[in-house]
């Protein structure tokens, strides 16, 4: 049995190799060609990222140019048009004029400043001036100061002249203490356009503005005024936005209203944004030679190449227009959000590259280049470009980890299946060799009694009657323990072929199971055991094979007495329920796993346990006890407790109560 045992697991162990080994070869095989597959779609992908971002940067190039085009064109006229105009496109943030290596941003250069200048430094006006400054500041003759202001005034000839004369002469009345006249000077003031400006280009309205507002009055014209002021200009002077925000900040504090309150937050919004752009126009004007744009346009012998490059934390785009014939040169600066909206907005852009991508601008950040004409800006593309590219190669290796996933099923399942049989196989051979062993025993066993009785008879051995009567029986119940031991063999081997017939007719149960208690009596009483016998003698008949279902009850009382352990009560019932007549047999013996109790009735199933290596048996019994019950369209429960015992129930039908 040792060498069968041994065959076998030789045979599993080739068996394994057989399956496994080509199994793991073709995972390992087809996991390398996925691997190289996935690297070669890795490259494709980053090539297409490559080329996708070179196309988008001639797209970006082509409207940066045409942007840069336009507005040098139309700043062509820088000195009166660029300090006030709007741009032509509205991504444009800043035009500036290039004078040498220097950035002159629009307040600059505005020759105006300069006129207004000459005109208030005119020698007529200017002396006229300076007499009634001295009246007023020298020698606090407030009320001279005033006559001289006035007779300024009169010998103005420009607009900038007598304003600026009023603005002194108000200041001059409300240090004498006429307030009231100051007060309608300065709303006269307010009404002058804000073209009337001083030598440092701020309107003169603001000044009086700031008058007025220390009067806590007149701010509902104030308000209208810096509206329009933020409304006329696209920039501003640097002195002119903040005082905008002193009147600005002055208005939120002393607003009468709830409207001009909202008007002046609102405006107040505005002019931050405007300092916070002013603030990065005046870091690039201070950074702009660093930038390094007039030398790479001067080191250009041929075709000048254009260069754009990111600039502050906006993030502005930047590059330098070449000087057209007869013109000067511009630095144009474009907003990159704005830019970038702008692209997505065209639908053919859009078709081209439907994915989301971003700009990344700086050192040091990864991504794709879009091209030399951009300097230290990159693109990256989200996922959502990765998941677009990748279907080309997806559904390949899709195909290729369904195809393995299909192999390996049906490899694994026919092996498992193979494994399932020789298994079985195996474990039936154990079991038909353990088979033979308990059969060879159990049929000894009886046979030794038998002859050792039988020949104790024949030599006369006897003392007395009575002890040849206990020889005799003793006989009698091994012949009849053979008898079963052999009809239990015999009817395996039937239902094994299919041949085994049962021949029901009516019968009455209580007599079967009094019959089967008479059969027991000798070897239970030999054992010791005592059996309760209890029985509703009201049953109908059942149809039944009376020997099969006899011989059903003697292996239920058989198997008790090998498993009653130390207790000696079994019990025999038979009771009715719900429409069924229940054959119980009950001991208080060792008891049964629940994970055992679908196994016992399995044919040559035995239990792995110390008892059962040291008590007899074939592994038949109930496995026939199943096959007669079902036979005869019952069936068999089990209730087990381990170490408290176990309850057989034989379930049949009865037919008058179906």
């Amino acid at each position: 049995m040792a060498m069968r045992s041994l065959g076998h697991r030789k045979q599993i162990l080739l068996f394994l190799l057989a399956v496994i080994l080509p199994s793991l070869v073709l995972v390992v095989f087809t996991l390398r060609m996925m691997s190289q597959e996935q690297e070669l779609a890795q490259k494709r992908m980053e090539d297409e990222r490559r080329r996708a971002a070179r196309e988008i940067g001639q797209h970006l190039l082509v409207r940066l140019e045409k942007i840069k085009l336009q507005e040098t064109s139309a700043a062509s006229d820088w000195n009166q048009l660029l300090p006030k105009r709007d741009y032509v496109n509205p991504e444009v943030v800043l035009v500036g004029l290039i004078d040498g290596r220097q950035l002159i941003l629009p307040w600059e250069a505005d020759l105006k400043k300069k006129e207004v200048q000459k005109l208030l430094n005119s020698s007529n006006f200017i002396r006229k001036i300076r007499s009634a400054e001295n009246e007023e500041f020298a020698k606090k003759d407030f009320s001279r100061a005033v006559v001289l202001y006035r007779q300024s005034m009169e010998t103005a000839r420009e607009p900038v002249q007598r304003g600026y004369a009023r603005l002194q002469l108000a200041r001059a009345l409300t240090k004498s203490h006429r307030k009231k006249e100051a007060l309608a000077h300065y709303r006269d003031i307010l009404t002058l356009p804000s073209s009337v400006a001083d030598e440092y280009g701020i309107p003169l309205s603001l000044y009086a503005a700031g008058r007025l507002l220390e009067e806590s009055t007149g701010h509902k014209e104030i308000i209208e005024l810096i509206g329009t002021e933020l409304e006329a200009k696209r920039w501003l002077s640097p002195a002119e936005s903040y005082l905008l925000q002193d009147l600005v900040e002055k208005v939120i504090k002393t607003a009468p209203d709830a409207s001009i309150l909202e008007a002046a937050k609102d405006y107040h919004r505005m002019i931050q944004e405007h300092l916070r752009k002013l603030e990065q126009a005046l870091e690039l004007q201070g950074d702009f030679q660093s930038l390094a744009l007039l030398t790479s346009q001067r080191n250009q012998t041929e075709k000048l190449e254009p260069v754009w490059v990111p600039y502050g934390n906006g993030t502005w785009l930047v590059s330098m227009a070449p000087p057209m014939a007869g013109s000067k040169s511009f630095l144009v600066v474009v907003q990159a959000q704005n830019i970038l909206a702008s692209l997505r907005s065209d639908s053919g852009f859009s078709e081209t590259f439907p994915s989301e991508f971003f700009f990344v601008m700086g050192e040091g950040f990864e991504g794709e280049s879009l091209g030399p004409n951009f300097r230290s800006i990159k693109i990256t593309f989200k996922a959502s470009q990765d998941e677009t590219l990748s279907k080309q190669w997806s559904f390949q290796r899709f195909f290729y980890l369904l195809a393995l996933l299909l192999v390996l099923s049906v490899t694994l399942f026919g092996a498992y299946l193979l494994w399932r049989d020789v298994r079985r196989e195996v474990r039936m051979a154990n079991m038909r060799s353990q088979f033979v062993s308990s059969v060879s025993h159990e049929l000894k066993t009886p046979l030794t009694a038998i002859r050792m009785f039988a020949e104790t008879l024949r030599l006369g051995r006897s003392k007395s009657k009575k002890t040849s009567e206990e020889y005799l029986d003793t006989i009698v119940n091994e012949s009849q323990r053979l008898t079963r031991l052999l009809n239990n063999v015999l009817d395996f081997s039937k239902i094994e072929e299919g041949k085994r017939i049962y021949q029901p007719e009516p019968a009455s149960l209580y007599e079967i199971i009094q019959a089967s208690a008479r059969a027991m009596e000798y070897p239970l009483n030999q054992h010791g055991f005592r059996l309760n016998v209890t029985a509703e003698e009201d049953l109908p008949d059942v149809r039944v094979d009376r020997d099969a279902l006899e011989q059903a009850i003697l292996n239920l009382l058989n198997n008790a007495m090998k498993y009653s352990g130390d207790s000696r009560d079994i019990e025999l019932r038979l009771q009715r329920k719900d429409g069924h007549a229940v054959i119980q047999v009950i001991d208080q013996g060792v008891g049964i796993d629940p994970k055992e109790q679908k196994k016992i009735f399995e044919k040559f199933y035995r239990i792995p346990t110390r008892e059962n290596e040291r008590t007899a048996g074939t592994g038949l019994g109930l496995s026939l006890v199943s096959h007669i019950v079902r036979a005869h369209g019952g069936h068999i429960e089990v209730e087990s407790v381990p170490g408290k015992g176990t309850t057989f129930s034989i379930c049949l039908p009865l037919e008058s109560e179906k």
